[in-house]
């Protein structure tokens, strides 16, 4: 509320200074063909509206036409006239309020360039604008010679606008600190020369001692101060020219183009312009300086900070000009012992100095260092180099070396940032050594695991031919032979036979592994009924089956499911899927085996209802040798490859095997492989217990 009701007295304040100054302009006038000696009114109505806030400038703009047409009709001029004059004040208020305001709610700036560009190129249109109205008014009211009021309107409001719009716009503000004799010497100065103003004549050109003046308080001083004393000295040139005393003539109707160009409204508007510009320009520097300074300081204080790296400079002959507080850290030295005295040549080995530069082809010294920049080789050369502490220590550093450059491209200067990377090189050295031994130690593994296979390979085939004998004289002791054995002797020949066939089976394992891991398993690539592998290895498992009293269900298709694949190898999958999930079912569960064709592949699935596979021990499953922890814990004979064996062959026959499993509810795994012309078919229903076939799936 307290804000609100200070506005309000301001804008009254400055309408009322307004509509005052413009009669008393108007009564004062030499010349009525001239309006005014001088024009304030309109100043102080747009800097009211700058002042005011954006949703009243219409109506305040409406005010001040009134005010100015009040002001006419005082002033006892013509109604037509009163009209246009009104219009073009009107006009040149808003011209030059929406031009530096646009749409913002803040007060325009003054503060750079393009913002003194902008301020004056506003005020020059606003001026002209109002003038060619206000001549064009008069002219249809029968004035002649229109070209002499258009110009004089013209400067009078551009000398009055560049006086009153930078006190009310925001200017960079800065502290300035001037001496009191400074201040003292400029005001006895302005004191001198305005004495000197009064006391001329027209005939005494004296007005310009006023303008090195003018540019000092705009150079030395605040942009306040600046246009305070602006103010001050276009309030004297008015009350000289209303006394017709100083140093410029009275202008007439009878004025000519130079007359006018040398009167003291002009004098006023080049005045204003001129220290505007000073004040905008060391506005700009004295900014200019302050960030570099805060700059400086950052950057001096980083670089001193920074203790873990230095920073050297030197001039084009190597000589240190800069010896950072990390230099001395790293190097023992102090600054005072280097900067002007010495260069980094004492830093470095000569050794590396020498053939580095017998490298470049340059001469022996601090050009080995600084050479590929100064040629232009590149714009930073960075390597690592060995030096030499003061105490004659050795320490390992990056060294990045950068030109400073002219604006030609010509070095002025060196600066080289130094980091010691003694355990960093000492970290790499030992991770290649321990690369080297871990290289050396896999390739012993590889050499030992080949060794392995070897190994296995030839013992499996030595097991293969006595186990084959084994299985072979046992077959015909319990067939050709058994009425000869006794019961108790029969069960001792198949219990032979068995161990003889799990002996049997796992030297073939042995021997597919190796095959596996040798990379050198050979399919024998052959049309094949997938329902013969199915077949084959459910006849197998039946008997294993029965004995657990496990539920073996087949279900295969009436058609052939023909593939191009290796049919002891394709058998050798499914019997070792089947075998796996008739041994983890218990008694009274089931192993369910389909045969299925979708599209262009065939899918084998396997399911069981045994104990499942713990989810933490899933990923794996496939891997060699693993067995899960339920098999150990049930005392479940294995050796872990079977599924190792399964995905190896589904993989060569360019199939893939899947499986899902819950721990307790049972497992289900998933052989795709693609066919060589397969037909979706409508598949046949098999059950078992152990196995039992219907006509149709037997044929």
């Amino acid at each position: 509320m307290h804000g609100s009701r200070s506005n309000a007295l301001l804008t009254a304040g400055l309408a009322t200074s307004a509509l005052l100054l413009a009669v008393h302009a108007l009564r004062m006038a030499p010349d009525p063909d001239l309006v005014a000696r001088a024009w304030p009114a309109t100043a102080l109505t747009t800097v009211m509206l700058i002042m005011a806030p954006p949703r009243h400038r219409r109506a305040l703009a409406a005010l001040t036409g009134v005010l100015f047409l009040t002001a006419c009709v005082v002033a006892g001029r013509a109604p037509f006239f009163a009209f246009g004059f009104a219009l073009a004040n009107v006009v040149e208020a808003l011209i030059v309020v929406r031009w530096l305001t646009g749409s913002e709610l803040e007060r325009p700036q003054l503060r750079t360039w393009v913002d003194y560009r902008r301020w004056l190129l506003g005020i020059a249109v606003a001026s002209c604008t109002a003038a060619a109205i206000l001549a064009t008014a008069m002219g249809l009211g029968g004035t002649e010679h229109l070209w002499r009021p258009f110009l004089w309107v013209a400067i009078t409001h551009l000398g009055a606008q560049t006086v009153a719009l930078p006190l009310v716009m925001r200017q960079t503000r800065l502290k300035v600190k001037v001496s009191a004799v400074e201040i003292a010497s400029h005001l006895a100065l302005l004191a001198l020369g305005a004495f000197i103003c009064v006391n001329a004549d027209a005939s005494e050109p004296v007005a310009f001692l006023l303008l090195p003046l003018l540019m000092w308080a705009a150079a030395r001083f605040t942009s306040r101060w600046a246009n305070l004393e602006l103010l001050a000295m276009s309030v004297g040139m008015a009350v000289l020219a209303a006394l017709q005393r100083g140093p410029f003539g009275v202008v007439t109707s009878d004025s000519s183009a130079l007359d006018i160009a040398a009167s003291s409204q002009t004098f006023v508007a080049v005045g204003a312009v001129t220290s505007v510009a000073f004040s905008v320009a060391m506005g700009h520097l004295r900014e200019s300086v302050r960030r570099n300074r805060e700059n400086e300081l950052q950057l001096s204080q980083l670089l001193d900070s920074a203790s873990g790296t230095a920073f050297i400079a030197t001039d084009l002959d190597g000589l240190v000009t800069w010896f950072s507080p990390g230099a001395e850290q790293l190097l023992g030295y102090s600054g005072e012992e280097v900067v002007g005295r010495i260069t980094p040549v004492p830093f470095h080995e000569r050794r590396e100095l020498a053939a580095r530069a017998e490298e470049l082809g340059t001469t022996a010294g601090y050009r080995a260092v600084t050479g590929p920049v100064e040629r232009g080789d590149a714009e930073q050369d960075t390597r690592d180099w060995t030096y030499v502490r003061r105490d004659g220590s050795r320490l390992t550093v990056s060294l990045s070396v950068t030109a400073v450059r002219d604006d030609d491209g010509r070095p002025l200067s060196y600066l080289s940032v130094v980091r010691d990377v003694t355990d960093r090189r000492a970290a790499e050295q030992a991770l290649v050594f321990a690369l080297d031994k871990e290289r050396e130690t896999n390739q012993r593994m590889l050499e030992l695991d080949r060794a392995k296979g070897e190994f296995v390979s030839a013992v499996s085939h030595e097991l293969r031919t006595p186990l084959t004998s084994i299985v072979g004289y046992t077959e015909l002791l319990a067939d050709d032979l058994s009425e000869n054995l006794t019961p108790e002797q029969h069960q001792l020949v198949e219990r032979i036979g068995r161990n003889g066939d799990r002996l049997l089976h796992l030297v073939e394992d042995l021997l597919t592994l190796a095959r596996v891991e040798e990379g050198s398993l050979s399919l024998e690539r052959v049309e094949t009924d997938l329902r013969a592998a199915v077949r084959g290895a459910t006849d197998e498992v039946s008997h294993a089956a029965h004995k657990g009293r496990v539920t073996l269900g087949v279900v295969v298709p009436p058609e052939p499911v023909t593939l191009q694949g290796d049919p002891a190898y394709l058998e050798r999958l499914v019997l070792n899927l089947v075998s796996n999930a008739v041994k983890f079912t218990g008694a009274g569960g089931t192993v369910d085996v389909s045969l299925a064709v979708t599209g262009d592949v065939a899918q084998l699935r396997v399911a069981d209802t045994g104990m499942g596979i713990p989810l933490e021990e899933q990923d794996r499953l496939f891997q060699r040798f693993f067995r899960s922890s339920l098999a150990t814990e049930h005392a479940i004979q294995g050796t872990g490859l079977g599924l190792h064996i399964v995905r190896s062959i589904a993989e060569a026959h360019n199939g893939r095997i899947e499986f899902e499993s819950l721990p307790g509810e049972g497992t289900t795994f998933v052989f795709t492989v693609p066919l060589v012309d397969a037909r979706p078919v409508v598949p046949e229903t098999r059950s078992a217990r152990p196995v039992r076939r219907t006509s149709q799936a037997q044929s």
